[in-house]
């Protein structure tokens, strides 16, 4: 008998018994691909006697279902009572001659990479070895008489799904999205723990601009939006309003067209702007007026924002701050715009590194932490100002880390 504790250990052992055994019985809460194990399992297939899976928490790589999808001697545990979650790997010639691993590792990539696990490995020269092997049998009968095979059609239905859920898994890991050097703990990241009284505390206390100041803003730039179906069917002055640059509107609150992002200095945006660029129109109209944002429709977005600037000298820059300054204004509860006055103290509240923010970054790193902000998610307004600022509280991440230009 041995206790594994190392990653590294735990493969080795992995690899010896799947090329030294006949016959594997397994149970495992997740199965996932990616590791040297996994290409082992996969060489030898025909070994498989019982390999028993869950999907709970949808764990489970879907590319590991579909590797074995056609082996009816793997099957999956669909709909569990209470959570599915053994870890136990029987390896055996016989009743004489096997080995077992129990412990706290599912078949994954990160427990034979990163994860802390801790493993025991039991064979049949260990005391009450006889006893151990037929339960050790017996516990993976009943949990196959459980388990069920994927068909084609499940396996479609599992891997939207799982792809859907990911996003959340990781965040709760307190990973978003791929370019992380280190994840913290979710509840480490002081936006996401930041409830509703204390954002709208800060939100007031702001002294550059003002909360009513900052709302006539959004309610001229909802009104201009609600009133057309595209971008372009604004006014020139209505178009320069919403897109942060100096307009001759005579409405009032017109005067304050900086807030939120003032983008006066961008010249090559400025041109497209005043030229009623057809694909900034288009840009916009990804972007629903009201309803769930997806990244779908930001990216969606993005891509026909770029192609605005195509044979400019912002072809391949990253002209983030324009870009959210429009997405702030069409849809203030989700975006907010991320530009030179806000994005030091916005990153450090945020948890994340300011420098290469780039499109993609700009969702994963910041508009995931908003989904799974307290604030955002429980705003808990208790009058018509704060039921205002809920209805665009993205945006008005600006009034807590604004910053005058010195």
């Amino acid at each position: 008998m041995r206790l594994i504790t190392t990653q590294a250990r735990l493969e080795k052992e992995f690899n010896r018994l799947l090329s030294t055994y006949k016959n594997y019985y397994w149970a495992t809460a997740w199965a996932g691909i990616g590791s040297r194990s996994f290409e082992n399992l996969v060489e030898n297939e025909k070994k498989i006697n019982q390999i028993i899976v869950g999907i709970h928490f949808y764990q489970t790589h879907p590319d590991f279902i579909e590797m074995f999808i056609s082996n009816k001697k793997v099957r999956y545990i669909l709909q569990p009572q209470g959570t599915f979650h053994p870890k136990i790997y029987l390896f055996t010639n016989n009743s004489d001659n096997w080995e077992l691993l129990v412990g706290s590792g599912n078949f994954t990539k990160g427990a034979f990479n990163v994860n802390k696990e801790a493993t025991i490995l039991i064979s049949q020269n260990d005391t009450d070895s006889n006893d151990i092997y037929k339960n050790a049998i017996e516990f993976i009968n009943q949990l196959w008489g459980d388990g069920k095979t994927f068909t084609g059609p499940d396996l479609y239905r599992y891997r939207i799904t799982w792809k859907n859920h990911r996003p959340k898994i990781k965040s709760l890991s307190g990973i978003y999205g791929s370019l992380n050097k280190k994840s913290i703990p979710i509840h480490d990241v002081a936006i996401i723990s930041k409830d509703w009284k204390e954002f709208i505390s800060q939100v007031k206390n702001e002294k550059a601009h003002g909360v009513s100041r900052r709302l006539r803003v959004l309610e001229i730039a909802n009104k201009f939006f609600t009133r057309v179906h595209h971008f372009n069917e604004l006014l020139d002055e209505e178009r320069k309003f919403i897109a942060g640059m100096p307009n001759k509107l005579s409405i009032n609150g017109a005067e304050d067209w900086g807030y939120f992002g003032s983008m006066k200095g961008a010249g090559i945006y400025k041109g497209k702007i005043k030229a009623n660029d057809n694909n900034i129109s288009k840009a916009l109209d990804q972007i629903p007026i009201s309803g769930q944002i997806t990244r779908k429709h930001y990216d969606s977005f993005i891509k026909y924002f770029q192609q605005a600037f195509l044979g400019t000298q912002w072809e391949n820059a990253n002209n983030l701050a324009t870009a959210t300054r429009l997405l702030a204004m069409k849809r203030p509860d989700v975006f907010v715009c991320y530009d030179k006055q806000n994005r030091q103290k916005l990153s450090k509240d945020f948890g994340i590194i300011q420098s290469g923010m780039n499109y993609d970054r700009y969702w994963n790193d910041i508009i995931e932490r908003i989904y799974d902000s307290e604030w955002w998610l429980n705003p808990a307004p208790i009058d018509d100002i704060e039921v205002k600022v809920s209805n665009a509280r993205a945006a008005f991440l600006d009034s807590l880390y604004y910053e005058e230009s010195v």
